[in-house]
Parts: structure tokens; sequence; C-alpha cells
């Protein structure tokens, strides 16, 4: 009985051994991936006319943390703070995002949201990459108020 335990407990611990050895080694393979996009950017948004595609002023800066389980977190001065989850999308360095901002007035009182929606293409060296999408401004209420479309770059923070 005690030999049939003992082969029982070594079995168990070589399988969670070998489970551990594969998760870590698919790890390291998405790290090298040449499109990942884990970590976090220094963003520059240009807001464009969505139907001539032209550029509508002023550009701001903002940063975007991409995290290996799927989320999103940033900030710009266009939004106090984001969060929001990203997927990787069929070809090399091709991802999709989708965000949701808070927007409060002067006096701390909630307003609604902004929704942020974008494509992202990572370059070869995992180091920059180019996006363009749009956002959907919601009033308290839930309703929509204002729309726009945009682009942006993207630098990784090193």
């Amino acid at each position: 009985m005690k030999t049939t335990l003992r082969v029982a407990a070594v079995t168990i611990g070589l399988m969670i051994l070998v489970g551990c050895s594969h998760l870590f080694v698919a790890g390291q393979i998405d790290q090298r991936n040449p499109g990942s996009i884990d970590g976090v950017w220094q963003t520059v948004v240009t807001p464009r006319n969505c139907n001539t595609g032209d550029p509508l002023g002023l550009t701001f800066p903002g940063i975007l943390m991409f995290n290996h389980d799927g989320t999103i977190t940033g900030t710009s001065t266009a939004v106090t703070s984001t969060y929001g989850i990203w997927h990787r999308e069929a070809g090399a360095g091709q991802y999709s995002f989708t965000s949701l901002s808070l927007k409060y007035n002067t006096s701390g009182v909630f307003v609604g949201s902004r929704r942020i929606t974008q494509n992202v293409t990572v370059d070869e060296n995992r180091n920059r990459f180019t996006s363009d999408g749009g956002f959907q401004d919601l009033d308290a209420a839930g309703t929509q108020i204002a729309s726009g479309c945009s682009t942006s770059t993207g630098s990784r923070f090193q």
C-alpha cells in the first residue's frame, strides 16, 4: 500500500512539473513573439476627421500598459485613466483593444464615460506601434453624446 501511494505521489508530482514547464516555455515563446504588445508604451494620439482622415488640431500624449493577461490600463490628457481588454488578432503584430474611462466635471460629479476602440500594429522590433480607431462619449445615463476617430503612435517604454 505504501509503495502504491509513493508511486502515485511521484506520478502526480511529475505531472505537475511537466505542466509547469510547458507553461514556462509557452510564456517564454510568447515574450519572444516579434509582435508582442505586452509592456508599457508612451503614445501620441492624433484626433482625426472620421470622413476625411484629416487631423483635427493638437495631438496629445498618453501612456498605455498592456498586461500579459489581456488587460490594459492607461492615462492621457484626454482621459484621467482608462481600463480595458486587448486581443491578439490574425496576422503578425496585429492587436485590438477596447477601454473605458469615467468622466467627471470640475466639481467631481460623474458626467459620463468614454469608450475607446483601436486596431494596433506592432513593428517587427517590438518597439513601436501604430493604431487607428475611435471613441464614443456617453452621458451619465449611457446616451451617446459624441464620437470621433483617431490614430496613434506608440514607443515601448524601456
